[in-house]
C-alpha cells in the first residue's frame, strides 16, 4: 500500500473508532476530497496527502464552498511538507486551507486543539489577552516592565494583551515572566479565500440552480464533485445533481447518495430526459420539464412526494 493510501486508511479507521459516520474513501474518483465525516454536529471535509505541497490551488474553491454551505470544517491532513515532517501540535496552511499532521488531527478530535501555527517567519502562539492582562496585574507588573524584559516595544505588549500572536521565543519568555499559561486555541478554519477564476457551470446547471433559487432556496454551484450544487432553505437541505441521462451516470448517483447520507442532506437528481418520481440508489429523480413548472417551495414538495 502506498503511503497516501495507508494514511487514508488510518484516518478512516480512527474516525470510525471515534463514532463518526464516514464516507467510503475515494468515491469512485469523483470527489475533490478523500473523506467526509460527521459526529453529531461535528462535520469535516478531509483532503489527505502524504506530502501537502502537492495540494493544488484549483482544489481550494470547491472545499471552501462545501465547507461554508454544509457547516463543515475543511482540513488537509498530511505527513510531510517538502522534505520536512509536519510537526505535531502545529497548524499549517496552504492556499488558506488549514493543515494538520495525523497526530495533530487525532489530538484535535479528542479535544486538544493546537496552540501553535506556522506562518512566514516561523512558528507562532496565539495569546489569550485577558489571561495575560490578569496575570500581569496579579504580579503587579507594568506594561513597560514586560516590554523591557522581553526587549520589545510597549505597543507590542499592548497588542499581545489585545489577542495578537507572538513568536514561540517571545511566548515562552512571557510565560516565564508571568508564571502561567496564556495561550489560546487556534481557529481551525479557512484563513482566506483564494484569488482565482472559478470554472463556470453549464447552462443546464445554471438554469436548474436558478429555478431552485427562484422558489426560495439558497443555491450554490460547486465544481469538481459528483453533485453540481447545494440548495438550502429553512426547512430542507438538498444536494443537487444534474444529468442528461441519469442511467449513464450511476457511479455519480451512488457517490451523491453516500455523501448526502453522511451530511444528512436530501439527494435530488434533475434529469434532462424522462419523468419524475423514480428513485435511483435512494436519490429522487425529477425531470427537468417538471422542475421548470415549479413556482414555489410548496409545489416543489408536491413534486418530490408525487
Amino acid at each position: 500500500m502506498d503511503p497516501r493510501q495507508e494514511l487514508i486508511k488510518n484516518i478512516y479507521d480512527f474516525l470510525r473508532k471515534n463514532d463518526f459516520t464516514v464516507s467510503e474513501p475515494g468515491l469512485y474518483g469523483l470527489v475533490t476530497f478523500d473523506l467526509i465525516c460527521r459526529r453529531g454536529k461535528e462535520k469535516y471535509i478531509l483532503k489527505i496527502l502524504y506530502n501537502v505541497n502537492t495540494f493544488s490551488k484549483i482544489g481550494v474553491v470547491p472545499l471552501i464552498k462545501m465547507s461554508a454551505m454544509t457547516d463543515s470544517v475543511a482540513l488537509i491532513i498530511g505527513e510531510k511538507a517538502g522534505n520536512g515532517k509536519l510537526e505535531t501540535g502545529v497548524l499549517y496552511f496552504r492556499h488558506g486551507v488549514p493543515i494538520l499532521s495525523l497526530e495533530s488531527f487525532e489530538d484535535y478530535i479528542e479535544g486538544n486543539a493546537p496552540f501553535v501555527y506556522s506562518a512566514p517567519g516561523g512558528f507562532y502562539v496565539g495569546i489569550n489577552g485577558q489571561k495575560m492582562r490578569n496575570l500581569r496585574e496579579k504580579n503587579d507588573y507594568s506594561i513597560g516592565y514586560i516590554a523591557q524584559k522581553l526587549g520589545v516595544s510597549r505597543r507590542s505588549v499592548s497588542l499581545y494583551e489585545s489577542g495578537s500572536s507572538a513568536t514561540i521565543d517571545i511566548y515562552l519568555k512571557l510565560e516565564s515572566i508571568l508564571k502561567g499559561d496564556i495561550s489560546r486555541e487556534i481557529d481551525i478554519s479557512i484563513s482566506a479565500e483564494p484569488d482565482m477564476p472559478v470554472s463556470p457551470a453549464s447552462d443546464f446547471v445554471n438554469e436548474v440552480l436558478g429555478i431552485m433559487t427562484s422558489i426560495g432556496y439558497t443555491s450554490e454551484y460547486i465544481s469538481r464533485n459528483p453533485f453540481d450544487g447545494l440548495s438550502f432553505s429553512a426547512e430542507s437541505r438538498l444536494m443537487v445533481g444534474t444529468f442528461s441521462d441519469a442511467n449513464e451516470n450511476l457511479n455519480r448517483i451512488k457517490a451523491i447518495k453516500k455523501i448526502s447520507d453522511v451530511l444528512e442532506e436530501i439527494p435530488i437528481i434533475v434529469n434532462r430526459e424522462g419523468i419524475s418520481g423514480k428513485d435511483v440508489y435512494g436519490c429522487r429523480i425529477i425531470s427537468f420539464s417538471d422542475l421548470r413548472k415549479v413556482y414555489d417551495i410548496d409545489r416543489f414538495y408536491e413534486l418530490l412526494e408525487k
